[in-house]
């Protein structure tokens, strides 16, 4: 039931307006929740709170077990992946002001743009460039690659708790003091991503350039002190090599990396269908 859960959300953000996923925003507006009500409070039980979700999510899939020859858990499958899906839409929206930006010739706009939009400041067109690419490969990552790679180990409720912590640490910069959960939150979000972020680098290594991204992810494979982002945002980097900046005359500067990015995708597609079959 995986694959056809997962095709069905795929088709869902691809052919109807909630390519963000739901339109309310329920794991952030309760993230941000608990951020504001647990400050006082000890870490383990901010954490409780936090996972409150998983608890009522599991009791409704358990209600619907086996209901309507599993129809309803089917419905309730996709509802749940749907909600732990990002809000980015790195393939689609994401960046596209830049990128209007960027193609018209405004660099000074641009740049604005990627600094109100993606929190980025760099010294020059190349490092923004890159910057912007970085940012879409993470978004990729973190909206779809990781909540797919735990739905697919754990049921919904893998990408389900995945989210919650990422929207925790993203309704942060709401606040003026760190919550003292925050750390906490940040280590299980990286022992989280730290494997599906290598299969996703391994998977960038296929569609792009495979020695340069290989050699580069060879030095990080093992080391857990290094965060998803840094191999993320290198193998990226590493798998475009100099494609962007063959194709920066063409219509769309950002077409290459999400390109690159779709393909790395169809990778993951493929192994998911292959297993599905097979497995």
């Amino acid at each position: 039931m995986s694959f056809l859960v997962l095709l069905l959300v795929v088709l869902i953000l691809r052919f109807t307006p909630w390519r963000q996923g739901f339109p309310f925003d329920a794991l952030g507006r309760w993230a941000r929740v608990v951020q504001e009500k647990s400050r006082l409070s000890p870490v383990w039980q901010t954490l409780i709170l936090l996972a409150l979700p998983l608890l009522l999510a599991g009791i409704v899939l358990w209600v619907l077990r086996g209901h309507v020859y599993g129809l309803l858990t089917l419905i309730a499958h996709v509802a749940l992946v749907l909600v732990a899906v990002g809000r980015n839409d790195p393939l689609g929206s994401m960046a596209l002001a830049f990128e209007e930006a960027w193609q018209r010739g405004d660099q000074e706009a641009a740049y604005h743009v990627a600094r109100r939009d993606l929190q980025l400041d760099s010294a020059g067109p190349n490092d923004l460039l890159r910057g912007v690419d970085a940012s879409l490969a993470r978004a990729t990552f973190r909206d779809y690659v990781t909540p797919v790679f735990w739905y697919l180990l754990l049921g919904p409720l893998g990408p389900l708790g995945y989210r919650l912590l990422d929207r925790f640490e993203q309704q942060q910069e709401h606040f003026d003091q760190e919550h003292p959960a925050l750390p906490a939150v940040m280590r299980i979000s990286h022992a989280l991503e730290w494997l599906p972020s290598r299969l996703f680098a391994l998977s960038l290594a296929l569609v792009g350039d495979f020695e340069r991204t290989l050699g580069l992810l060879r030095g990080w494979l093992l080391r857990w002190e290094v965060s998803a982002d840094r191999v993320v945002s290198g193998c990226v980097a590493a798998a475009l090599g100099d494609e962007q900046q063959a194709a920066g005359a063409t219509a769309s500067i950002l077409h290459p990396v999400r390109t690159l990015l779709a393909r790395s995708l169809m990778v993951w597609a493929a192994c998911i269908a292959f297993f599905s079959l097979f497995g």
